[in-house]
C-alpha cells in the first residue's frame, strides 16, 4: 500500500492504489472502540464490541523564526502525573478559540478544540468548524469530512437526515490523550484518544472510545507580521501512505498496559476538555 508508481502517466492499477491509501486511511485515521450501551440506571455494558466507522470527525498567534518550539514530553515517563497541561487560544473567532501557541502542544491543543467543537447534528455548525481550523486550501475537503461526519452521527443516533433533532439524542465527546509525531518543520501527525457518548432518540447512550488522527501545520498569516496558526491539512498522497505505512495508535483504555503500550499521553482533564451538544443540537440548512 505504501509504494508509489514511478511512472509519469498514471496508470489505472496506479490509480486504483492511490484510491485504496484514501480508504485505508479513512479506516486507520478514525476508529472507535464502543464499550457499550446503558438505560436510564446508568449501568453500563463492558462487554461490546469494536465499531471501525467514522463518529463525527485562525490567526493572531505569534511565530518564531524557523521551527515551533518543543515542548511536549517526549513520552509518559517524562510527563506529568497529572497528565499534560495544553495551551489555550489566545484569541477567538466566532466563539471559538484561536491564536494557538506557535509550539508543539500548540498543534495538540489545536486539534482538542476542533474535537470539542465539533460536535452534535448541526451541518452548518460543522461546516463552520470546519472551514475555521483548516488550511484554507483544504476547506472544502475538511467540510465534505465534517458534513458526511454529522450525517453518519445522525444515522447512528436514530435521527432523521436532515432538520430538527429529537430530544433525548445527543452527543459528547472527552478529549483524554494524545500522541504527537512530527512530519517536518511546523508539521506534525496528531492522534487524539477520546470518549464518547452517542444518545439515540431511544434515549440508549452507547459509551466508547475514540481515536482520530490529524495532519496539523503552521500556516502563515500573511496580512500579519509573524503571524499566523495551527490548522489541519489535508496532506499529500506520500503523507497519507506513510500514515498507512506506520500505523496509528489504538483506541484503548487509559492507565493500562496496552494503552502505554500504544505510547498515549495523558491530557490534565483540569483543562476543560469536554462539551456535549444536546438535544435539539441544530438544525439543517
Amino acid at each position: 500500500m505504501s509504494s508509489r508508481s514511478t511512472s509519469t502517466n498514471p496508470t489505472p492499477a496506479g490509480n486504483i492504489a492511490r484510491v485504496a491509501v484514501l480508504v485505508v486511511i479513512a479506516v486507520v485515521a478514525a476508529t472507535a472502540v464502543w464499550l457499550g450501551t446503558r438505560g436510564d440506571d446508568g449501568a453500563t455494558d463492558r462487554e461490546g464490541g469494536t465499531d471501525t466507522t467514522t463518529p463525527g470527525q485562525s490567526s493572531g498567534s505569534s511565530s518564531g523564526d524557523s521551527a515551533s518550539e518543543q515542548l511536549a514530553p517526549e513520552n509518559a515517563a517524562a510527563a506529568p502525573a497529572e497528565g499534560v497541561t495544553l495551551p489555550t487560544g489566545s484569541t477567538q473567532s466566532d466563539g471559538y478559540p484561536t491564536g494557538f501557541p506557535y509550539t508543539d502542544l500548540g498543534a495538540v491543543a489545536l486539534q482538542v478544540e476542533l474535537a470539542k467543537a465539533q460536535l452534535g447534528f448541526d451541518y452548518d455548525q460543522a461546516a463552520t468548524v470546519a472551514q475555521l481550523y483548516s488550511d484554507p486550501a483544504d476547506q472544502a475537503v475538511f467540510e465534505q469530512r465534517s458534513h458526511d461526519a454529522v450525517a453518519l452521527r445522525r444515522e447512528q443516533a436514530g435521527v432523521p437526515a436532515e432538520g430538527e433533532v429529537p430530544a433525548p439524542a445527543s452527543y459528547a465527546v472527552t478529549p483524554v490523550a494524545y500522541t504527537l509525531q512530527e512530519v517536518d518543520t511546523d508539521y506534525y501527525v496528531v492522534n487524539l484518544l477520546s470518549y464518547v457518548t452517542l444518545t439515540g432518540v431511544d434515549g440508549e447512550a452507547r459509551d466508547g472510545l475514540y481515536a482520530g488522527t490529524q495532519l496539523v501545520r503552521w500556516v502563515a498569516d500573511p496580512d500579519v507580521e509573524n503571524g499566523g496558526d495551527w490548522k489541519v491539512v489535508e496532506g499529500s498522497t506520500t503523507d497519507l501512505e506513510n500514515l498507512v505505512a506506520q500505523g496509528q495508535p489504538k483506541a484503548v483504555a487509559p492507565k493500562t498496559k496496552e494503552f502505554e503500550a500504544e505510547g498515549w499521553l495523558m491530557i490534565d482533564p483540569t483543562g476543560g476538555t469536554s462539551a456535549e451538544a444536546g438535544d435539539g443540537a441544530g438544525e439543517s440548512s
